[in-house]
């Protein structure tokens, strides 16, 4: 009942936001727009989607290598199908297939693995909100009536914490401070413990240093593709590379406001009213939002898929396995 619940919360959502995003736009005009649009745009969209994963696979790995050194490839691989089932299956199954199916593979506990995602995510809030912070500060960028202000600096903060806090789990477990009252509890020892070597990676200034980095680099290979799409569409004078980044934001932001799977309607409206905000005429700010959407929307999502039947699963085998445990908290092997 909590699953179907959500999945109709997310529709209502969805639902709701796409009809702000274009309502009272013409479809007539948007298929103009988008007659005008080079196609052979695809070809460097897809390329840089391509460079994005590998900087994903590659960051993965590099996390992951401290507790057992894993391929680059099955890291790549599994990147790609966890982002794909993320947009056709609710509750965001695809982290914890990715987390389950990698700890099988690369015989990790599971714990560990979802403790690497946990730092990929805190990492990616993190460098995203420094990134956006300073395209407005050398960009001067102005968002409008998406005017973050100090919702930045609480982001940022949340992110640094938790990520802190797992980079130290294993100086907090065994402080004198803390160890006896952890020894009443050796289960949860046990459990933190496996958190805590998800985090080794961090216990590295050089491998901490690649791994900011490559969460740099993936957020550029973004913020480079929303310019690209915009050049198509023929903004690219008003959608500067730091105007792009704060596009970047706003998306992720609205795409933590639950919604349907591959974040149709938060996508759409977050881009409409930013880049409409700039000055893009509403029209050419939905088509944009909805060429941008769909085009890596349809890339991430082929190419995932293929790696998910290449491992001999399929959309229905994996609803139908991790669907009951969405919401249970993954326990080691």
């Amino acid at each position: 009942m909590k699953t179907k619940i959500s999945i109709f919360g997310g529709l209502v959502v969805s639902a709701a936001l796409l009809y702000f995003a274009f309502r009272n736009v013409e479809f007539g005009k948007l298929a103009e727009i988008f007659s005008r649009v080079n196609p052979l745009i695809i070809l460097p969209v897809f390329l840089v989607l391509m460079l994005e994963l590998f900087f994903r696979g590659l960051r993965w790995k590099l996390l992951l290598d401290p507790v057992k050194p894993v391929r680059l490839w099955d890291a790549f691989r599994l990147e790609a199908a966890g982002l794909a089932l993320n947009n056709v299956l609710p509750l965001r199954l695809g982290e914890i297939v990715r987390g389950t199916f990698g700890a099988g593979l690369f015989g990790i506990p599971v714990m560990t693995v979802f403790a690497t995602i946990l730092v990929e995510r805190a990492l990616d809030i993190a460098v995203l909100v420094i990134m956006s912070i300073l395209a407005i500060r050398f960009g001067g960028v102005m968002t409008g009536s998406f005017g973050y202000g100090n919702y930045f600096w609480g982001l940022l903060g949340g992110a640094m914490a938790g990520l802190l806090f797992l980079i130290f789990l294993d100086e907090i477990v065994t402080h004198d401070l803390f160890s006896g009252l952890f020894k009443k509890f050796p289960r949860l020892t046990s459990g933190l413990r496996h958190l805590a070597l998800g985090v080794r990676a961090f216990h590295s200034f050089r491998t901490a240093g690649a791994v900011v980095a490559l969460a740099a680099l993936q957020w550029t290979m973004d913020a480079l593709n929303f310019y690209l799409i915009a050049c198509a569409f023929g903004i690219g004078h008003i959608m500067d590379g730091f105007k792009c980044m704060v596009l970047l934001f706003s998306v992720a932001a609205a795409a933590s406001v639950p919604g349907v799977p591959g974040g149709f309607g938060n996508y759409e409206f977050a881009i409409v009213k930013v880049a409409g905000s700039w000055g893009v005429d509403r029209e050419v700010a939905s088509a944009y939002a909805l060429g941008a959407h769909l085009l890596g929307y349809m890339v991430v999502t082929v190419v995932g898929l293929i790696f998910v039947y290449q491992m001999g699963q399929s959309i229905g085998k994996v609803w139908a396995q991790f669907s009951g445990k969405s919401a249970e908290t993954p326990a080691g092997n």
